[in-house]
């Protein structure tokens, strides 16, 4: 372990812009850079509580909760599950939080009002996944193609209800390329990107996932492990806080459907479908639910639950909206040093 003690970062820390210098003590554990708890506590205003390394961490500064257990790689954020770039570490009776997930995890969701724009998005691209001779997942009753397609539709019928704009990338049973969709997208730049899939796996399966573009340097949430590709730097890369901040905003609308079932929150992962990686705009895949699950496959093939999930997704547009147009005006003060030390 190298440790680099009482470090200074002015403006370029995380890629978060300082007012004023601040101090961190910034650690290698492996190949990562880690920050440590007490930092972050400080940092955010979060107040130091005892803790063992051995059991779960509960913190709250007043706006927002956070759960963790040392050496996981699983945060709750005001309850919602995300799943991190990297493991919440224990080292003796410290504990550290990778240098990743404080700048493309933690700060965008509790510093939304800080997020750097370079324009003010005001619509959405609506991503069907599959169709024509795609059919995706397939349960006895239906096709992911076409779920996705009526849940777009509804989607879109809300969103334009309120005034937003739409772009389908699809809006008919056909087969178009992933590099079409990302290609169609770039023409709207002031807009957003929500591709809409439900799932299926092999031997069960269970519950709703959000995604975003994996951090430059991270792995994905399903590998495992790190690839050399995983180094390099993607198009959509360059809007990992809003990514994220998006992906955050609408998984926590959508698990809201089944509160009574915690274990339907399989938590916002990282990934790099081609929709997220070349993506200029911010953009964010979400599995509505298991067509392989009989019972969620039942759920899917009703019209009330894909209008549930469209209405749910649709809160999360209009939370995300409201974040990113309130910089400078809302956000989270509370998350921020009132002595003015913060970024």
């Amino acid at each position: 372990m190298r440790t680099l003690s009482k470090l200074f970062f002015f403006f370029l820390f995380l890629g978060l812009p300082f007012t004023k210098a601040q101090q961190w003590h910034l650690s290698t554990f492996g190949k990562s850079q880690y920050v440590p708890l007490e930092d972050f506590c400080r940092f955010y205003h979060f107040p130091e509580l005892p803790y063992s390394p051995a059991t779960e961490v509960h913190l709250s500064n007043g706006s927002v909760t956070l759960d963790f257990k040392p050496n996981s790689s699983v945060v709750f954020i005001d309850g919602v599950k995300h799943w991190l770039s990297f493991p919440i570490i224990a080292r003796g009776a410290e504990i550290w939080i990778s240098r990743t997930d404080l700048s493309c995890l933690f700060d965008p969701i509790l510093r939304p009002e800080r997020i750097p724009q370079n324009r003010l998005y005001r619509g959405v691209v609506i991503d069907p996944g599959h169709g024509g001779s795609d059919k995706g997942a397939t349960s006895r009753r239906g096709t992911e193609k076409n779920y996705a397609l009526d849940t777009a539709r509804r989607l879109a019928a809300i969103l334009k209800a309120r005034g937003i704009p739409v772009v389908m990338t699809r809006n008919e049973d056909v087969f178009v390329p992933l590099d079409q969709r990302v290609r169609m997208a770039a023409y709207y730049p002031d807009y957003i990107f929500i591709s809409i899939h439900y799932n299926q796996a092999y031997g069960g399966g269970h519950g709703l996932e959000t995604y975003a573009l994996s951090p430059r340097g991270s792995p994905s949430t399903n590998s495992g492990r790190l690839y050399l590709t995983d180094y390099i730097a993607s198009p959509g890369n360059q809007t990992d806080p809003l990514n994220i901040l998006l992906a955050h905003d609408i998984h926590s609308q959508i698990i809201r459907l089944h509160p009574a079932d915690p274990d339907m929150d399989r938590g916002l992962k990282r990934a790099r479908f081609k929709v997220l990686r070349e993506n200029v705009l911010p953009s964010v895949l979400v599995e509505g639910g298991f067509l392989s699950n009989a019972i969620e496959s039942s759920l899917v093939d009703h019209a009330i639950y894909r209008q549930k999930l469209a209405e749910a997704i649709a809160r999360g547009v209009l939370l995300f909206f409201d974040q990113i147009h309130s910089q400078g005006k809302k956000g989270r003060p509370n998350t921020l040093a009132s002595d003015g030390s913060g970024p």
